[in-house]
Parts: C-alpha cells; sequence; structure tokens
C-alpha cells in the first residue's frame, strides 16, 4: 500500500530568512558561503548547531541546550510538524511525546506556542537530564513531565488514561554505524538515530501496536515525523489494509520531511 500527500507545509514559513539573521547576529557572517542569496555551509555540524540555536530563541523564544554530538533539531521542520499536530486535535487532552531528545523541542513547542501539556519519554539518561534543563530553563517544567524509558515505549510506561495525541520522531538506521557518515552536517548520538530494526521499522510497528492496544490507554491518533518515503512504505507494507493512515510533507528548501498520521479506529 502506497499513499499520496494531501497536504502540502512549506516550513520557510516556520522559520526566518538567513539575511534577517544575520542582521541581527553579525557573528553569522563568518559561517556565510554566499549573500546573493544568503547561503550558510549547512555541512558543516558547528554551523548548523549555532543557526538552529538562534532560531529557536527569535522564532519561538526558546533557550535550547544539547551536549556534543547530539541531535541538532530543524527549527522549521518541527515547528511546522506541531503546529499541523495541533490543527488535528480534537481535545485538550495532553500529549504524548516518545523519544523527546536532548533538546526535548517538540515538546517545549506545544507547551510554549500552543499552551500543551506533554508527558515526555526517553530512553538515553544524560538526554533526559538535558531535555529537563530546557523545560526548566524556559519555565516550561509544569507542562512538560518526563519519564525515563528503560526499553519500554507506552506498556508499563504511560499511565493510564486518555491522550489528545501521540508524536515521535522515530529512529532512522539500524544498527550500523557507518550509515551516520552519510548524514550531511548531522549529529546525533546512537540511541537518538538508531536502534529498532531497519529504517526504525520495528520500534514503529510495536508504538502503533502499543498505542492503540494497550489497556487503560486511550490516544486518538499518532503522528510520526518521518524522514522519506522509504521508511513510510516500510511501515505501510506492514499494515496493508489499513485505512487510518494520512499524509502529509514538509517541504525544508530542497529537501522534503513527511507527517505519517495514524487514526484510531
Amino acid at each position: 500500500m502506497e499513499i499520496e500527500p494531501k497536504k502540502f507545509i512549506d516550513a520557510k514559513y516556520f522559520s526566518l530568512p538567513f539575511k534577517e539573521l544575520v542582521e541581527k547576529y553579525p557573528d553569522l557572517n563568518a559561517f556565510l558561503i554566499s549573500t546573493n542569496p544568503h547561503k550558510f555551509n549547512l555541512g558543516n555540524s558547528f554551523v548548523l548547531s549555532r543557526i538552529n540555536t538562534v532560531l529557536f530563541k527569535e522564532v519561538l523564544d526558546l533557550e535550547i541546550r544539547v551536549p556534543e554530538d547530539y541531535l541538532i533539531p530543524s527549527t522549521g521542520v518541527r515547528y511546522a510538524f506541531c503546529d499541523y499536530v495541533v490543527s488535528q486535535l480534537k481535545s485538550n487532552k495532553t500529549i504524548l511525546e516518545i523519544g523527546t531528545g536532548a533538546s526535548a523541542s517538540m515538546s517545549l513547542i506545544l507547551a510554549k506556542k500552543y499552551n500543551k501539556n506533554v508527558i515526555a519519554t526517553e530512553i538515553n539518561p544524560l538526554a533526559l537530564d538535558f531535555a529537563k534543563i530546557n523545560a526548566e530553563m524556559n519555565d516550561l517544567d509544569e507542562q512538560i513531565k518526563f519519564k525515563l524509558s528503560n526499553g519500554e515505549i507506552i506498556s508499563e510506561l504511560i499511565p493510564q488514561g486518555k491522550y489528545s495525541a501521540l508524536i515521535c520522531n522515530p529512529p532512522v538506521y539500524e544498527d550500523d554505524i557507518t550509515r551516520l557518515a552519510k548524514k550531511k552536517g548531522w549529529r546525533g548520538v546512537k540511541d537518538e538515530l538508531m536502534g529498532g530494526g531497519k529504517d526504525g521499522l520495528e520500534f514503529t510497528k510495536q508504538l502503533i501496536h502499543e498505542s492503540f492496544e494497550t489497556e487503560g490507554v486511550e490516544i486518538d491518533f499518532i503522528a510520526l515525523l518521518m524522514f522519506n518515503k522509504t521508511q513510510i512504505n516500510a511501515i505501510l507494507s506492514q499494515f496493508p489494509k489499513d485505512k487510518r493512515f494520512r499524509l502529509v510533507q514538509i517541504n525544508a528548501g530542497t529537501r522534503k520531511r513527511f507527517i505519517l498520521l495514524i487514526d484510531r479506529l
């Protein structure tokens, strides 16, 4: 089964032009590779980290800190994702985020910009410590509650109750460290990018199953931030007759990201 996007979102409306950034932050001029138009060397992980730190502050009024070599979140894509998820909510119940990462960026956006309550999980203790620091630093620790996972996804980790949505940016790679080198400008530790079988398929299958089958936990819909059609088609192949899936495409310059939504029956 394959599905085509029913909606297209341009991430530039959730970010700022680079020209505007360098006018306010002159230190960024040192990283420009072109001024007409303004372009940065986004293959440099330090440059990418600095730009996204500035964008989170300017666009969302959020301070973000992550340890060295941890995942660098894309401001525009994460903001666009959260905005669309909120537009689909049917209630104001708590939102779940599985695998929030060191930045906790999506939980922070939901709490800061949309006044949502979030329960966020993370399997890496150091990443969880920084996620908590980010919530506290932005005065959002009352709205975001964190849970350390020891491998659990929903079952035996998430409190029983009703939730308006579950969001997740699933792991991308199987356990092959050499594949990381192919991601230009991308930084991330193994817990953030790997695990769960090929292209995160086994993890995502289990996530979908537990989201809708865990006794006492009722989630209205799942929203997955996906990297490519290969990931999506692998998931859809496991549910060949399931009509609950919807697809939205986020355009971020030359890159494409996707929101895969799965409704509760």
